[in-house]
């Protein structure tokens, strides 16, 4: 497994990993839609000129996504991570999450917050993580996890 920098041409990509990322859980499809249209706003030049955007390789198949991310309110973080539904569980996740946080530890970063998928806690709490409070979702009215992460 490798982390392949993603570029302007893997916008598409990247909106697309993430919508069928999110659409694994059993969210209602009236959501969906309106994280479709957050990635598609999200995932921009700007974004990846302002993150560590990358696409989660293994044998050369782009199998799913993170970014790194210098945030002003919530200082380093995991912003993005998403497998393709048909690579969880096969332990890629685990992986993949190592090779993000090692690349945080070259960038000089101590520590991470991640603002959790709420299917998702449990993943990062067994990575190590652990729950620090909660943020308001951009997309619904809802909670999300809000969690942390020593690099050292």
């Amino acid at each position: 497994m490798k982390l392949v920098k993603a570029t302007a041409d893997d916008l598409e990509l990247l909106c697309s990993i993430a919508n069928k990322a999110k659409g694994y859980w059993d969210y209602p499809q009236e959501f969906l839609d309106k994280c479709r249209v957050y990635f598609e706003q999200e995932f921009t030049i700007e974004y990846l000129k302002k993150s560590h955007t990358y696409l989660i390789q293994v044998s050369g198949k782009t199998i799913g996504m993170g970014t790194l991310l210098l945030d002003g309110k919530e200082g380093p973080m995991i912003d993005q991570f998403w497998l393709l539904p048909e690579q969880i569980g096969k332990g890629y996740g685990k992986e993949a999450f190592a090779l993000l946080t090692n690349k945080a530890r070259r960038l000089g970063w101590s520590s991470l917050t991640i603002i959790s998928d709420t299917y998702a806690e449990g993943f990062y709490i067994a990575m190590g993580s652990k729950r620090i409070g909660e943020l308001k979702s951009e997309v619904r009215d809802s909670m999300l996890p809000k969690m942390f992460l020593s690099l050292v």
